[in-house]
């Protein structure tokens, strides 16, 4: 979420080039282009408890470094964490792309509020709405457009989940880039061509409040699709199986989909849900307000099966605790 957050970048590099009216695309520019340094408190909510974090980041020539309870470094588009048992590890590799990605203006609205104050910085402050809700609210740096603050919120106004420099230097000169480090573990995603997605798959291209499918990929044999807003970016997972009691993974709650249980899960970076419909199990999971992953999950069309094989209490038990656990 710091990377994400510090970057202004989505969870799926390759965005179409935006218009001058989005934020967003202006923070993107400040941080690749302007060396800073300093320490943030990431917050985030999980069901009612709202959890902090403090991190030092350091950033230059678009490389950021995050380093908190866990590292994590962005180099370009390419994205690594590190972990003590198996060292650096390719989250999402350079080159990938979301060619078509929707617009920012395609859904969303943007309004300048006006000014404010964030670790001893002038600030511009922007809300981002959709459908008349306040979705975000960013603070930008006002000599360099660098994200200061950026804040997520819920239907009714709640904070969901966010960041907030402590302390900061804009620009810092002393900042080097930070390095690639030596052979990180190349295990992310690879891309799939619309060709390479089984017929099976090909369905849905779109998804609830404007989600419009903008890639596929593949790891570990497991199939992932990916849709995208303009905004936020969600992942939709299919695995052939049943989930039993028993088999709930840790750190979740208890939720309904389309009148289905389902199991919640947040982290520092986003929110997902699982649930079960026939003989498939669907994890969906994002960058998304929790309310809306719920309202686009009801809208995935369900299938008896999938094409998708893998051992299903192992690998969704892995999927949801790798992202629920600490970052």
């Amino acid at each position: 979420m710091a990377l994400a957050a510090v970057l202004a970048a989505p969870s799926v590099p390759g965005r179409a080039t935006a218009t001058s009216d989005d934020p967003l695309d202006e923070a993107r520019k400040a941080a690749a282009q302007t060396p800073f340094s300093g320490s943030v408190t990431l917050e985030w909510r999980d069901g009612t408890v709202l959890h902090q974090e403090h991190l030092v980041v350091r950033g230059s020539h678009g490389s950021v470094l995050a380093e908190g309870g866990r590292e994590a470094l962005a180099v370009g588009a390419e994205r690594l964490v590190y972990d003590q048992a198996g060292g650096w590890r390719e989250l999402w590799p350079s080159g990938l792309g979301t060619a078509g990605h929707p617009s920012l203006g395609g859904g969303y609205q943007t309004r300048e509020m006006g000014s404010g104050r964030v670790a001893g910085y002038d600030t511009r402050t922007i809300e981002i709405r959709k459908n008349g809700v306040v979705r975000e609210r960013l603070q930008l740096d006002v000599a360099t457009g660098l994200v200061l603050s950026r804040l997520q919120f819920d239907a009714g106004g709640a904070t969901e989940r966010g960041f907030t420099f402590d302390r900061v230097r804009v620009p810092d000169p002393t900042v080097a880039a930070p390095a690639m480090p030596p052979s990180p573990k190349r295990d992310g995603p690879r891309s799939l061509s619309p060709r390479s997605v089984p017929a099976s798959e090909r369905v849905p291209t779109r998804l609830a409040d404007g989600y419009r499918r903008v890639g596929a990929y593949t790891q570990g044999g497991v199939l992932q699709l990916v849709y995208g807003d303009g905004l936020y970016d969600l992942s939709l997972f299919q695995q052939q199986g049943r989930m039993e009691p028993n088999d709930r993974p840790a750190r979740t709650r208890s939720a309904r989909v389309e009148g289905r249980r389902a199991w919640q899960f947040s982290w520092p970076g986003g929110e997902g849900v699982v649930w079960t419909a026939g003989d498939t199990v669907y994890t969906l999971m994002g960058d998304v307000p929790p309310d809306e992953l719920l309202q686009v999950a009801a809208s995935v069309p369900l299938h008896p099966t999938t094409s998708v094989t893998h051992r299903l209490r192992q690998a969704c038990r892995a999927l949801v605790e790798s992202f629920s656990g600490k970052i």
